[in-house]
This record gives C-alpha cells, sequence and structure tokens, in this order.
C-alpha cells in the first residue's frame, strides 16, 4: 500500500481546487454514493467504517493517515466514485497525474450529474493542457446549469486556451445575453477581437460600452483609444473632448489625447498635454511617475526639448515636495545627462525621505564612487548602514573607497561585515568578497595573506576571472609559481580573448618566463584591442621588444608610456638613455 510520507507538494491550481473541493463536499459525497460496487454486508460494513475515518483524519489534517485509510476503502469497494474522488489529490501530490486524472475522469463520468466531481475534473484538464476535454465537461456542465455564468465564463477561458477564439467570444456573447452588458465581459471580448485582429468589433463593443455608460469618462477615453488604434483619428479628437466636457479634471483623458497629438507630430500640442497629465491633481504619483518616464525616455531618444524637462520636475516637486519616487527619477534623469551635482542632490533627499529604501542609497553611493569622490562613498556609506546594515553591496563601496585612502584595515573590516550578509549558497557572492579581501591585503603590501584569499574566493568560484587575472599578475610580478600564474592566465583569455588587461598579465607572464616570442604576440594583441592603450602596455611591449633585441622599436614604446605620464618615469627615463631594459 502507498504512504504519504514522501509525499512532493507541487502546488499547482488543479490541486488547490482538488483539495478545497475535497473539503467543501467530504461528507456530502459519502452521503450520495460513498460505496457503489456490488458489497456484502461485512464488506459494506469495512468500507463505512475506512471511508468515514478517513474523512475524520482529514479534517484534523492527519493527510498520511487520511491516505491510507481511503485507500484501504477504495480497495474494498473499487467502484466507489467517492473514494476515487477523495484520493486524487493525494495522488497529485505524489505525482502521479495520471493516476489522478483517470480517478477524477472515473468519479466525473460516473456521475455527471455532480456538479463538483465534474467541475474539478474539468478545472484540473485545463490546467493540464487537455483543452478539449476541458470543453466537453464545461459544456456539459453548461447545459446542466445554463443560470450558472461562471461555466459559461471557464468554457470561454477553455476555447481561448484552444484558441479557438470565435468560440470564446460566443460563449461571452451567450453570457452577455443572460446578464446584460458588464464590463468585465465587454474588456474580455475587447482582448479576444484585438489578438483576431477585429478593430472593427473592438469599435462596435467600445461604442455598446459606452452607450450603456453614457457619462462614465473612463469608457469614453476607452472607445477614443480605439477610434485612434483603428484610424478614426476624428472620432477619437472629439471622443476625448466629450469626455472633458464632463469631467474637465480627469488627467487620463489628457494622457490619451497626448497620445492623438502624437500620432499626428504634432510636439507642441503632445507637449501640452503631457503637461495636464502631470499638473492634474486626480492622477495618482505612481501613474504620473509612469508617464514621465515613459516620456523621458521618449524624448531622450529623439534628443529633442530636454529643457522642457528641468520645468515639469519642477512643477512634479512643487506638487510633490515630499514624495521620494519623484527625487529619486529626477536624480536618476539627472544622472543619464551626466548632471552629477544635481543628481546627488536629488538623491540625498531621496534618502532623506525614505532612508529604508536601499536603492537611493546604493545610487547616491554609486555616483560617488563613479567620480571617486571616496570620502563621500565612505561617508554616506556609513550613514547607509545604520538604515539598511544588509545591503552587502555598501559594504563593498565603502572598502573600495577605504582601499583607495588606504584605510586597509577599515576596507577589511567593510568585507568582514558584508560577507556576513552574503547567502549561505551563494558562493559567486563569497568568492567575489575574498577576492576583494585579496586585493586590500596585497595593495596593504601583505602578499601571503592576499594570496591565501584569492585561494579562499577561488575555492568557492574556481572561474572567477577577476581573481584569476589578479593572481596571476602578482604571482608575474614576483616571478613566483609562473607554472600556475600561467595556467590562471589561460583561463582568463580563453574566457574573454579581447580584453586588454588579460592579455598584458598573459603575455607577461611569458616574459618572465622567457618565452619573449610569445610574449611578443600576446602584448602586441593586447595593445591592438586596446582603443587607448595604457603606459603600462606601451612600456611592457618596449621591455619585451628590448629582450628581443629590438632595441630602437623598444625606445619608441617607452617614450610613448612616458609621455602618457607612466608612474615608472625615471626607470623609463633610464630605459631610453640606455637603450636597455632596466628592471624595476
Amino acid at each position: 500500500m502507498m504512504r504519504m510520507m514522501s509525499m512532493r507538494k507541487y502546488g499547482t491550481i488543479a490541486l488547490l481546487c482538488v483539495a478545497w473541493c475535497v473539503a467543501l463536499t467530504g461528507c456530502a459525497l459519502h452521503r450520495s454514493g460513498a460505496g457503489e460496487g456490488e458489497l456484502s454486508a461485512e464488506e459494506r460494513q469495512k468500507f463505512e467504517y475506512f471511508y468515514l475515518e478517513a474523512e475524520r483524519q482529514k479534517a484534523l489534517d492527519h493527510d498520511d493517515a487520511a491516505f491510507d485509510l481511503m485507500s484501504r476503502a477504495a480497495e474494498i469497494d473499487t467502484a466507489s466514485a467517492a473514494a476515487r474522488f477523495f484520493l486524487a489529490p493525494y495522488y497529485l501530490r505524489l505525482g502521479l497525474y495520471d493516476q489522478a486524472r483517470g480517478d477524477l475522469r472515473y468519479a466525473a463520468e460516473q456521475h455527471p450529474e455532480n456538479y463538483w466531481y465534474n467541475v474539478v475534473y474539468a478545472n484540473f484538464s485545463q490546467q493540464s493542457g487537455q483543452h478539449d476535454e476541458a470543453i466537453r465537461i464545461w459544456s456539459r456542465l453548461l447545459k446542466q446549469n445554463p443560470d450558472k455564468g461562471e461555466i459559461n465564463s471557464a468554457l470561454a477561458e477553455a476555447y481561448t486556451a484552444k484558441g479557438d477564439l470565435k468560440s470564446a467570444v460566443a460563449c461571452y456573447d451567450s453570457l452577455e445575453s443572460s446578464m446584460g452588458i458588464k464590463v468585465p465581459i465587454t474588456i474580455e471580448k475587447l482582448k479576444l477581437y484585438e489578438h483576431m485582429g477585429d478593430m472593427d468589433a473592438m469599435v462596435s463593443e467600445a461604442e455598446k460600452l459606452q452607450r450603456t455608460f453614457p457619462q462614465n469618462t473612463d469608457y469614453m477615453r476607452l472607445l477614443g483609444d480605439i477610434y485612434l488604434e483603428a484610424g478614426r483619428d476624428s472620432s477619437a479628437l472629439a471622443m476625448y473632448d466629450r469626455a472633458l466636457e464632463v469631467e474637465p479634471e480627469n488627467g487620463y483623458v489628457y494622457l490619451s489625447k497626448a497620445g492623438y497629438y502624437e500620432k499626428k507630430g504634432d510636439s507642441i500640442a503632445y507637449n501640452n498635454e503631457i503637461r495636464n497629465a502631470l499638473i492634474n491633481r486626480h492622477i495618482d504619483v505612481d501613474t504620473k511617475l509612469n508617464i514621465f518616464s515613459t516620456y523621458i525616455v521618449d524624448l531622450m531618444k529623439k534628443k529633442q526639448e530636454l529643457n522642457r524637462v528641468d520645468s515639469l520636475f519642477a512643477e512634479m516637486l512643487e506638487q510633490y515636495p515630499q514624495e521620494e519616487p519623484v527625487h529619486r527619477l529626477f536624480g536618476m534623469y539627472l544622472s543619464s545627462r551626466k548632471e552629477f551635482t544635481r543628481a546627488e542632490e536629488q538623491y540625498a533627499i531621496a534618502t532623506d525621505l525614505a532612508p529604508s529604501n536601499p536603492e537611493n542609497w546604493l545610487q547616491l553611493i554609486g555616483l560617488y564612487l563613479y567620480q571617486e569622490k571616496y570620502a563621500d562613498v565612505i561617508r554616506v556609506g556609513k550613514r547607509a548602514i545604520q538604515y539598511v546594515p544588509d545591503q552587502k553591496d555598501i559594504y563593498m563601496y565603502v572598502a573600495v573607497a577605504s582601499t583607495q585612502t588606504k584605510s586597509y584595515a577599515e576596507a577589511l573590516e567593510m568585507l568582514e561585515t558584508g560577507l556576513t550578509y552574503v547567502d549561505e549558497g551563494d558562493n559567486g557572492t563569497k568568492s567575489f568578497f575574498y577576492g576583494q579581501m585579496g586585493d586590500v591585503y596585497h595593495s596593504s603590501g601583505d602578499r601571503e595573506k592576499a594570496y591565501a584569499m584569492y585561494d579562499l574566493a577561488l575555492s568557492y568560484n574556481a572561474s572567477n576571472i577577476p581573481v584569476l587575472n589578479n593572481y596571476s599578475y602578482f604571482l608575474a610580478v614576483e616571478g613566483r609559481d609562473l607554472d600556475k600564474a600561467e595556467r590562471m592566465s589561460a583561463q582568463t583569455v580563453k574566457a574573454e580573448p579581447d580584453n586588454a588587461t588579460y592579455l598584458d598579465t598573459y603575455a607577461w607572464i611569458f616574459f618572465k618566463k622567457g618565452d619573449y616570442s610569445l610574449a611578443r604576440l600576446y602584448m602586441k594583441n593586447a595593445i591592438d584591442k586596446s582603443p587607448e592603450p595604457s603606459a603600462e602596455l606601451y612600456e611592457h611591449y618596449g621591455d619585451i621588444l628590448a629582450m628581443l633585441g629590438e632595441l630602437d622599436e623598444a625606445v619608441t614604446y617607452w617614450q610613448k608610456a612616458l609621455d602618457l605620464g607612466s608612474e615608472s618615469a625615471d626607470v623609463l627615463k633610464e630605459k631610453i638613455e640606455q637603450k636597455k631594459y632596466i628592471e624595476k
């Protein structure tokens, strides 16, 4: 006998339907014919006991016992639809879908007059993609229960899922004839007609809805939008104007009118209608922000009239000075235009208004980091941690800034604290944090701890490319473990063959190993792949050429490095003067 201890939970809509219906109709099912086969009196008594006890255990949420007891009942009376219907949700949880489907179908076919048996089976069929079967059962139910509108709706959904949209519309028409014009029904029909590409039918439905509710401006606007989509532009504008006559403060109508003028190419009228929508106090702030976001993106794509945005933001801020999303959106807009100082001001206000929202802190800190304002990153980051202490990225940003200001102990403290907020199974982020700790230790001069952190980082993610690159480069500079450095660097070049930094590292390892021909090949590739080669790339290439005996060419590249303001200017000057490679 199958037991329930290994039951898996599937959480499907069909399962919920079955469980709900069983709970709702449990006792009634037993009374309507729990035992249906030809049983002896003794068998009937045993069946009744197991069946009723199963229902009692189910009511107590003792699922294993309920399943076992009802399984025994079903073994005694194999023809019992009620027992098989009861067991179906348990089989679903076990993943035995065919068994569950068979039991539900058996119950529905044995008792076609039983409303719940058939509703559950139809739902199960629909959820499992058996649309024809769902249609068959819903149609049978509809004949038996013509007054139940929900069956007509379910049948329409089944036809829609099958792709038979005309039949779905017919179901809604039937529902509409019995219930009258109802907005949800009209909306569903409009969706179907739109999918069918039947604009005339969409117009007809929207006109019918508007005639039924002649003073409703939302339905006027809907009709206007459909007119506009159907190419009946003058009718659309007339409907929008009529809506505004009824309700002059309906900001959504202004938005629809803006769409009309955009279609006509009248940018001045379009901008005016957008402004009317944004300053309208009857539109909620979230909707306005969605409108504004779309408007801004559109203007930026067209690269036109961006100055209007500032004035619109001023009006929005006058209306909503305490609304954090408005300041956040303004900050995002200013950042995109590289007006960083003004963007910082807006994000700072947003953090004051909603200090528990990590997005604003991260945006503000990111702006400071982008501009290399490391003191501000540290200041704001520490303040942010007081409000959103679980944001690991903030600790990372502060650590980076602290490293840049040579506050290595503080950087390590931040990384160690941030690491405590990384999810246990998030090996990628753990590897990232340990890699950063390795960089900090190396910057502070503690190479052994740096390499230990790099090894730890790679133990969590052996493909951490930045760690592999830094680790291999630092080993190459020291001239130690060069075979290990080559293996690690090869991984980075394979992963990103066009990355000039990784090619430089790979070339430098070959340089250190004395394989100057390979070093030249990869260093030349690094320079070619770099849109603006750095002084370090030119110096390295010069060093390789010098070791190959191409001294004049080496001097040319050393001079390029010097001209770019290389940090090793003194050594470069000696190399150029003496025309030979000098190790730093």
